[in-house]
This record gives structure tokens, sequence and C-alpha cells, in this order.
């Protein structure tokens, strides 16, 4: 039978042993996550059903929002253009709706019936926290080359515009060798502005 030292002291040191185990585990490296960045490789999955690396060869645009954001609910209008005009197969929009409710989604999600964006909820922000969201609006750019190629955060209406020019370069640099799937000797024609005839 072990015998155990139940007196203050001896729980105080035990406890404080403990807590030192914990705090070297969560400074050790790993165990704290680097904010995204540039050139990063964005987290694998947006909520259960989207799997980023399935658009790998297009620029594919995450875009945090919620209802009661103005600058977000323009930028809504212009991204959902640039979608139907750039065609899937150029550029992919998900619009991730940040910490509304479901019920709050769903009425959103009616009201945008028959608009060419894919909705995603995020009621309880936990994708939101894979991309380092702590306002809106929010958008992180990935590349054709499945790497973060640009990260807004905070803009207004009078920087959208810009937005879509920033797009637009992108389409027109050419991959990286990793996404060239057969060596292209042609450069691609430019994702259009909304509001043009697509080629």
């Amino acid at each position: 039978m072990a015998c155990k030292n139940n007196t203050p002291l001896a729980k105080l040191a035990r406890s404080g042993a403990l807590l030192l185990v914990l705090c070297a585990l969560t400074a050790a490296p790993g165990y704290a996550r680097q904010k995204l960045k540039v050139g990063d490789v964005p987290p694998p999955r947006l909520g259960r059903s989207v799997k980023l690396s399935d658009y790998t060869g297009r620029i594919v645009i995450i875009s945090f929002w919620a209802s009661w954001c103005p600058p977000c609910r323009k930028e809504m209008g212009m991204l959902a253009g640039l979608q139907r005009v750039a065609t899937r197969e150029k550029v992919v929009v998900f619009a991730v709706n940040w910490q509304q409710d479901p019920e709050t989604f769903w009425k959103i999600e009616r009201a945008l019936h028959g608009v060419d964006l894919t909705l995603i909820s995020d009621s309880n922000g936990s994708i939101g926290r894979q991309y380092d969201v702590d306002s809106i609006p929010h958008m992180v750019i990935v590349g054709r080359d499945g790497r973060i190629a640009a990260i807004h955060v905070g803009y207004g209406e009078s920087e959208i515009p810009a937005l879509v020019n920033e797009i637009n370069s992108l389409w027109t640099q050419a991959p990286t060798p990793a996404t060239s799937q057969a060596a292209s000797t042609s450069q691609p024609a430019p994702a259009p502005q909304p509001g043009s005839k697509p080629n």
C-alpha cells in the first residue's frame, strides 16, 4: 500500500508540477498555430462538404461575411457577378456566413436562391477560427496553385473594384509548375469583370 503525502505543501507542489507540465506542452512547437499568411496552404476543408484541393487550378475566393455588415452585402453582389461572368471553371466563390444563427442563414439562403455563390454557414465560428477571422469583411484568395495569394480584412465598399482587379491579375499569371497538369504554352484569358461579356 502506497503512502500519499496529503499535507497542504505537498498538494501545492503537485499542482505546481502539473501546471509547469501544461505550460511546457502548450508552449512547445507545433501546439500553437501561426496565423495564415500569403504563400501558405489554406486549411484543407471548408466545413464538412468542401474540400479545397478539388479546386486546384482555379482561383478560390473565401469571403467571410454577415447580413448586418454593409460592405459585406455590397461585396456579395460583386462576387456573384464575378462568379457568373468568369464561370466556375476559372473562379469559385465560397461565401461563408460568419457567426449568424442557423435560422438567419436559412433566410439568407432563401433570399439568395438563384445567385451563383456557394453559401456556407459558420454559425459557431469554427471555420472562421481556421482562417483567423476576428472581424468582417474578411477575404482569403487562393491562387490556382492552391496557396493563399491574398488576405484582405476590414475593407470598405470603395476597395471592392481593386479586389476585382487583383483577382483578374491572379488569373493572368501563369500557374506554377506544381499546378500545370499539362504543359500549356498559351496564356489563359483573364477572368472578365462583372458586367462585361465573357469571351
